[in-house]
């Protein structure tokens, strides 16, 4: 009995382990060409100013950046889900990974920032990276790439 809670634990530790490891080497990957920058100014995302806000560590209103976060993921949500066609079928275990990814770091934000921890604040960093990333993704699809 106690060696297999001792396999389940582990098994779930490397679970989480190679979640998170995926998510990240998505996250870091860089295209040839970057179209976040030009889909958020398109469609009103302000990712890129969080980030900005988080570098220049001028103690910014956390609460203020994640609800601008969130509101960014439901609009890049929208914009991925009414776009079709083959490079999204080719994505989609990237996307439902990154999607999930940005729910739990919703999670961690959260339990962070109620505990006052700093960790709070590379959440805030994390989740904009998704949307970056998704920003980047919707604009290569739109553009056909």
């Amino acid at each position: 009995m106690s060696f297999s809670l001792i396999l389940i634990g582990l098994s779930l530790a490397l679970f989480a382990y190679w979640f998170r490891y995926s998510c990240i080497l998505i996250l870091r990957t860089q295209t040839a060409e970057d179209y976040s920058g030009e889909v958020c100014r398109a469609n009103g995302l302000s990712f890129d100013l969080v980030k900005g806000q988080i570098e220049a560590n001028t103690d910014p209103n956390l609460i203020e950046l994640y609800r601008s976060l969130e509101r960014d993921y439901r609009i890049v949500s929208q914009l991925l889900d009414q776009v079709s066609g083959s490079a999204q079928n080719e994505n989609m275990l990237e996307t439902k990974l990154l999607r999930a990814n940005f729910r739990v770091t919703q999670t961690w934000f959260r339990v962070s920032h109620a505990l006052g921890l700093r960790a709070s604040v590379s959440a805030l960093e994390e989740m904009a990276e998704t949307i970056g990333h998704f920003a980047n993704t919707f604009g290569q699809q739109s553009a056909g790439i």
